[in-house]
């Protein structure tokens, strides 16, 4: 994995340099041997040389043969593990694996970016709403640009649009502009995720600013005064690309990680007012240990949210940041003002996204419910057969989880619906809170929509692309009280 491309974005990762070069190489080498090949041919067809021509045709071929011989012994070695070739080790695997990789090239290439998600044939939308649900989305547009839109799930219109301008510079197929948020005078704030800029446009799609100082990714939400928390990540220094920035140690072993940080922005000129790594934020709160919960030592933290208290109560002062770390698998309660950790809400949660403020002494965390590599096992050294006596312990699906502060109580929401009807995405994914006790779900994987309640599914659909059979990857939909 290349730094300057790395963290998790979504589903796929869409057309890579890598498939290109491989489908490159692969390309000029077939076109060599048909040239050789083809001059062989034509000097034969031509009568040039016939008697010496056979005999070093069969020289030839005997020492090819033996080539490949000496070639394939040493590859099922390799494959075995049983010899080592010194530094003709990675010559033999690279060489051998390249058909592999060659076909698994093309059909990358062959297939559309990733911003796009299959439709099922039997997928079935319902669509039994009776209020607006007007939503702020981001997905790919027909001119393989970007849109950001207002839509109303009840009826499917756009109620007004904004299309990146190429002044944002270009953007490759499977990049992602990520959780709009929509300010008072009709401009929207966004990024390309993982990547810059982040920024302002407003109601006629004209820039207002840009910030290129830092990546962004996953999350964007406003303050009490304004300004725009982000969940970011540092630029290496003189360089546009990330680095390891972390760093622990275990005896006598160096783990170098990535870091995350979170950067207040000011909504009306983009400058950055305030940066804090969540490394250092660990380690100056004695919290650091947490890292070491991870099975992801390349990524311990993958902060993916960050909210920011509106208002003052029993459990939290305006100002604190409450924020969410997939692979720690806990919430985290931070002051930025004095740089204290308040509380760690650690609980019934795996790989969890998107914590909400509900009222002063609850919150609710979508509960992503997933082992955090997704059930993929590490150990490669051992296969175990599979029992004939199983012990089945859960059927897991994701939750919207509430969570009481005052006193420490966790609650899935709705959990009777939530398996029924399989709601599940290994990650991202949110919920908002809606009227009447009612709830927007973002199944982020597989691009599902769905609005649930007490009375059951009142909408479950996907944004319809212009690809036929595809419909678009959602961007952490924001759902809006109004609009304009």
């Amino acid at each position: 994995m290349t730094l300057g491309c790395v963290a998790y974005i979504g589903p796929g990762g869409g057309v890579t340099v890598g498939a290109l070069l491989v489908i490159l190489i692969g390309g000029l080498v077939l076109f060599a041997l048909g040239f050789i090949v083809w001059l062989r041919i034509k000097r034969f067809l031509r009568g040039q040389g016939k008697a010496k021509w056979g005999l070093k045709l069969v020289t030839q071929l005997v020492a090819l043969t033996a080539l490949l011989s000496v070639f394939g012994w040493m590859a099922q070695h390799r494959a075995k593990k049983d010899r080592d070739f010194g530094t003709l080790n990675s010559v033999v695997e690279a060489l051998s694996g390249f058909p592999d990789m060659f076909k698994q090239s093309v059909e990358e290439v062959q297939t559309l970016p990733q911003t796009f998600v299959p439709t099922p044939a039997d997928f079935a939308p319902v669509n039994r709403l009776e209020q607006d649900v007007l939503t702020l989305t981001a997905y790919s547009n027909a001119q393989d640009g970007r849109t950001i839109a207002v839509r109303n799930l009840r009826d499917g219109r756009e109620l007004h649009r904004w299309t990146l301008p190429d002044t944002l510079g270009p953007l490759k197929p499977h990049w992602r502009v990520h959780h709009p948020i929509l300010l008072e005078d009709t401009s929207v704030v966004s990024f390309i995720t993982n990547r810059s800029p982040l920024f302002r446009l407003d109601a006629a799609s004209n820039v207002v600013w840009r910030q290129d100082s830092l990546s962004f990714h996953h999350a964007i939400n406003r303050a009490a005064d304004g300004s725009l928390w982000v969940c970011t990540m540092r630029w290496e220094r003189g360089g546009r690309h990330i680095a390891y920035r972390g760093r622990y140690r275990m005896g006598d072993r160096t783990v170098h990680f990535l870091d995350n940080s979170v950067a207040r922005i000011d909504a009306g000129t983009g400058h950055i007012l305030e940066v804090h790594s969540m490394a250092e934020v660990l380690r100056d709160n004695d919290l650091d240990h947490l890292i070491l919960r991870s099975g992801d030592a390349q990524d311990p933290l993958h902060l993916n949210d960050v909210e920011p208290v509106l208002s003052s109560s029993d459990h939290m002062k305006q100002g604190d940041l409450l924020l969410s770390f997939r692979n720690l698998q806990c919430v985290i309660q931070f002051r930025p003002t004095t740089g204290e950790v308040i509380r760690v809400i650690d609980g019934p949660l795996a790989a969890q996204h998107d914590v909400d403020i509900v009222n002063d002494s609850t919150l609710v965390i979508f509960n992503n419910n997933v082992q955090e590599n997704n059930g993929v096992y590490t150990n490669k050294a051992h296969k175990y057969p599979v029992s004939k006596d199983q012990v089945e312990v859960a059927h897991y699906h994701s939750q919207i989880t509430r969570v009481d502060l005052g006193t420490g109580a966790f609650t899935p929401l709705l959990p009777a619906l939530m398996a029924e009807n399989g709601v599940m995405t290994a990650s991202e994914g949110l919920q908002e809170a809606l009227p009447g006790g009612r709830w927007f779900i973002e199944e982020q994987n597989s691009g599902e929509l769905w609005v649930v309640g007490s009375e059951g599914v009142l909408y479950h659909d996907v944004h319809a692309s212009h690809h036929d059979g595809y419909h678009h990857l959602p961007n952490w939909t924001r759902v809006l009280p109004a609009f304009p």
